[in-house]
């Protein structure tokens, strides 16, 4: 059947719907960047806490993937209470995500405390260091603390619209981040190469945006990873390190996990994000308020991801 090139063009009001949107969340972020930082801490709080609120009430399809994501990350059905602080966990992390542009260097290391920084550092200092998180807490604020304590940081995010991709581009480079689409073709070879140029590539691992990731075992719940931390760890011999972030009331602390051996072949890579999976599970499991999952995570988990979109 041939297909006539207009059925490829988009119709005019979903291109006019895109663009108005595309522009309700450039002048979002651009507002929020410059006057976030300002507001009041007790202000701050109480917005995160009505809007939290809100998104309660509302329970829309994000929120209900939130609510069974976190009852199989923690083996029990999810209160209010604890989906309650988790929007309010999701919520802070947006403000922090505006705030940041203006928070200065030390500003950035007070707000993080580290466990077991040591295993990065040492890393970093031998043959290399591929960081996996979550989406948990606010890993840009842990990519700017790893740059401005003396740690530059290469990244792979999802490749948003244009628009929106270009300003998130903009954001990360300001604090010092290297960042490369998740539909660059060259994005394996990059990363092998910012490793050689002495940087530390992080990743968030969790969600398999690709679909394309391994097998593993999420605390007893079968998922797919993304093997990529494992591949590039593997390739340049840096060390594969798991790491978690997690609000505290002071700031965020980073939680890193020791170094994972290498193992060969593809059942080696598996076996490598199994831990990484295990570290996660288990440390996420303590605090899951902080794991910003929305999407259909869980092979068990019914929703679909053409109903999540």
């Amino acid at each position: 059947m041939r297909v006539r090139p207009e059925a490829l063009t988009p119709a005019p009001q979903v291109r006019r719907r895109d663009m108005l949107r595309n522009t309700l969340v450039r002048s979002v972020y651009r507002f929020g960047w410059r006057v976030a930082a300002r507001l009041p801490a007790q202000l701050v709080a109480v917005i995160i806490s009505v809007v939290s609120w809100l998104a309660l009430q509302r329970n829309d399809i994000h929120i209900r993937n939130l609510r069974r994501n976190l009852a199989f990350a923690t083996g029990f059905p999810v209160p209010d209470d604890l989906l309650r602080a988790a929007l309010q966990s999701y919520f802070r992390n947006f403000y922090e995500v505006l705030a940041l542009p203006a928070w200065s260097e030390d500003q950035i290391r007070r707000r993080v405390s580290v466990v077991n920084e040591r295993a990065v550092r040492d890393a970093y200092a031998e043959s290399g260091a591929v960081v996996a998180l979550p989406h948990s807490g606010n890993w840009d604020l842990a990519g700017a603390w790893a740059c401005v304590t003396g740690m530059p940081v290469t990244t792979v995010v999802e490749q948003l619209p244009p628009d929106e991709f270009a300003a998130f581009l903009a954001f990360r480079e300001h604090l010092g981040m290297q960042v490369l689409s998740h539909r660059d073709p060259e994005v394996l070879a990059s990363l092998i190469g910012a490793i050689r140029r002495r940087r530390v590539v992080c990743l968030l691992a969790d969600r398999d945006l690709a679909r394309t990731g391994v097998p593993v075992s999420w605390r007893g719940q079968l998922v797919t990873m993304p093997a990529g931390p494992a591949v590039v760890a593997r390739r340049t011999g840096a060390a594969l390190l798991p790491a978690v972030c997690q609000f505290t009331e002071r700031g965020m602390a980073i939680l890193i996990g020791n170094r994972i051996q290498p193992r060969p072949g593809r059942d080696g890579l598996v076996a490598m994000m199994q831990e990484v999976a295990d570290f996660f599970a288990d440390t996420i499991a303590n605090q899951p308020q902080d794991w910003h999952m929305m999407q259909p995570f869980f092979f068990d988990h019914q929703t679909s991801a053409k109903e999540a979109e």
